[in-house]
């Protein structure tokens, strides 16, 4: 679901991957820890003059410590999600933290709880015992490495605390709809939940203004937008929960074949308004061509390259007879436009975004009759 993210390696056959952001912002975030290390050691009562490590690079080891603890978080969550019964994309590492790509969040109370709650609990449990070991032998360890095990555990005990605020996307944020959905629907809990964390987001906003401090600022906007995502993206699946595939697919597929030139594609683009073909050959489903597969291509050669040259072999499909639910989730995660719907080897239809928002939109005007 998250673009411009690579795999570093896996972890219980759960993908680890780094979004672009942290590559692109590790070294200011690194030099803004390593600006304040001195006064840190300070309040620490670690003898800043006994440290020989470089400041920068001592941030540059905290930054990429707090991150493999972030990574240790989202496992938590997956581990958990896991025994619940739900499928783990990846776990993603970004600028702001990480996200567990869950495939599909369960929407018992209970599930969502223990999956939500187990984050925090690991952030404390790492926090606490590096807090506990620096005290234990800190007559042993050298200043340097007293100060990145002190710090790196208060930073974990913060990171718990501050996921456990009671705002969209942070782990408090599902608690809150968690306990709410024990009395009240999904839909009204997501609602209620979503409207703490407006609350939040309007203090965050004015506090972070007032005081110039422009991360409070961007954390804001962040927890803004993604309550909201939240909220949309539970009220579409209420809404055209009862909705199958085969109720919004487009049946009257237009397909070509691969030998066309991309120039004859972009002219029926042209009068047929559709932005994907799929490629049928001897009534076998061969890919899909896109008007972003066609960007890639220079102008002056799109006479000479066929349509088969550029077409995506990796066919995203689904069923008629799934719920439509099913293909959101698998459109979302996928951050494609489009859906080939099979019945067996038989392409019978396609559904996309535009298909399942306008049915969205449909049904709420219905619902307002």
């Amino acid at each position: 679901m998250l673009k411009n993210s690579f795999k570093i390696g896996s972890i219980s056959d759960i993908p680890i991957k780094l979004h672009i952001s942290f590559i692109i912002a590790l070294p200011f975030i690194a030099w803004a820890v390593s600006t304040n290390i001195e006064m840190m050691a300070e309040l620490m009562d670690i003898s800043y003059s006994n440290m020989v490590i470089p400041d920068y690079i001592l941030g540059l080891v905290i930054v990429i410590a707090l991150f493999i603890s972030v990574g240790l978080h989202e496992l938590g969550h997956s581990f958990v999600a896991r025994s619940r019964g739900n499928e783990i994309n990846s776990i993603t590492l970004m600028l702001l933290g990480g996200v567990a790509e869950i495939k599909e969040m369960s929407e018992e109370p209970h599930d969502e709880l223990r999956i939500s709650l187990v984050g925090p609990m690991v952030s404390l449990a790492i926090g606490l015992t590096l807090i506990l070991v620096s005290q234990l032998i800190s007559n042993i360890l050298a200043a340097d490495l007293q100060f990145i095990v002190l710090y790196l555990g208060q930073l974990n005990v913060f990171l718990a605390i501050f996921n456990l605020i009671p705002a969209f996307p942070n782990d408090g944020g599902r608690v809150l709809r968690a306990f709410i959905a024990r009395k009240r629907d999904f839909l009204t809990a997501t609602k209620i939940a979503v409207s703490v964390s407006k609350v939040i987001v309007f203090i965050f906003g004015v506090i972070g203004f007032l005081y110039g401090n422009f991360i409070l600022i961007l954390i804001a906007f962040f927890i803004y937008m993604r309550a909201n995502q939240e909220f949309q993206y539970s009220k579409i699946k209420n809404t055209l929960s009862d909705l199958k595939v085969k109720d919004l697919m487009s049946q009257d597929v237009t397909h070509i074949s691969g030998d066309i030139s991309v120039k004859e594609l972009l002219n029926k683009m042209l009068h047929r308004s559709h932005s994907g073909y799929p490629i049928i050959e001897d009534g076998k489903l061969l890919g899909c061509v896109t008007m972003e597969d066609i960007r890639k291509i220079d102008p002056q050669k799109q006479h000479n390259v066929s349509v088969r040259e550029i077409m995506s072999t990796d066919i995203k499909k689904i069923s008629p007879e799934e719920d439509i639910n099913k293909a959101l989730q698998l459109l979302l995660e996928e951050d494609i436009g489009r859906l080939m719907v099979m019945d067996g080897d038989n392409l019978v239809g396609i559904i996309t975004r535009t298909d399942i928002f306008n049915a969205f939109k449909i049904k709420q005007i219905e619902n307002r009759l």
